[in-house]
């Protein structure tokens, strides 16, 4: 053996693994944040449970136009329109009121285009509620397609 060289200490060696580990592990925490959903919450409730309290009529017109009728106790602030033609379907953003807000008790006609009778399979009304989130901040959230409602259906 030879004398003179000297190496990392005992207690030296394991303050450098516990730093290691402590970094690794702030590293996969703040790259996991990306992944997980902001919670916004809506009358105190997180906003997912509220979408099943969403309650409309909904109507079409003689020409083919549509709308709805708030007729539950959640405002809604927009909606998606969902249309199937033919195996394909898209998701259209309706614009129906000029302040963006169907509250309770009120009907709007969508202004998304009329539907095509011959080819138009099926089409969903998807409400979009808003939120407020931790910081107090709202934001928009656009229901499951589990809680849209059927318009029109072949």
């Amino acid at each position: 053996m030879k004398r003179g060289k000297k190496g990392v200490s005992p207690v030296i060696a394991t303050v450098l693994l516990i730093m290691i580990v402590i970094i690794i592990a702030i590293i996969i925490l703040l790259w996991s944040q990306g992944f997980i959903k902001e919670k916004l919450l809506k009358f105190d409730k997180p906003i997912e449970n509220v979408c099943s309290e969403v309650s409309i009529k909904t109507f079409v017109n003689e020409d083919y136009t549509y709308g709805f009728t708030n007729i539950g106790n959640v405002p809604i602030y927009a909606v998606d329109v969902k249309i199937s033609e033919g195996g394909n379907s898209r998701i259209v953003r309706a614009d129906q009121t000029k302040n963006g807000q169907v509250d309770i008790g009120l009907s709007t006609k969508l202004s998304v285009e009329a539907i095509d009778p011959t080819t138009t399979t099926e089409v969903k009304i998807i409400p979009i509620l808003l939120g407020k989130n931790k910081e107090g901040g709202i934001k928009e959230f656009t229901c499951p397609e589990q809680a849209a409602f059927v318009l029109w259906e072949a």
